[in-house]
């Protein structure tokens, strides 16, 4: 009876010092939050002319632009091909294969 009593009695304490199991036993209700408070915002506003479908627009494509372009591709390709290239038969060093560039512009 004697250890009934005192596990009685220190179970009560813990149960005491816990505040939540506290409040929950006394009935008072701890800082009411508004968690399910929710702010309202206006409503979702149509755009204007949004039933009417886009008119295709005209193409706005130049042959001679196209062909001032092709004219250029082809004045890079040939200015690539007589740049000199990197696997030249000389095993020169990198400063003055640097060197001879510089010197060529």
């Amino acid at each position: 009876m004697k250890k009934i009593s005192f596990y009685l009695i220190i179970f009560s304490i813990f149960l005491t010092s816990c505040q939540s199991i506290k409040d929950g036993l006394s009935g008072r209700k701890a800082e009411n939050s508004d968690e399910f408070l929710v702010k309202k915002k206006n409503p979702l506003v149509m755009p204007p002319k949004f039933m009417e479908l886009p008119e295709p627009k005209e193409e706005t494509f130049d042959e001679e632009i196209a062909a001032i372009e092709e004219t250029d591709d082809i004045k890079n390709i040939l200015n690539l091909e007589k740049t000199p290239s990197n696997n030249s038969k000389e095993s020169d060093s990198t400063e003055d294969f640097v060197l001879k560039q510089l010197k060529n512009k």
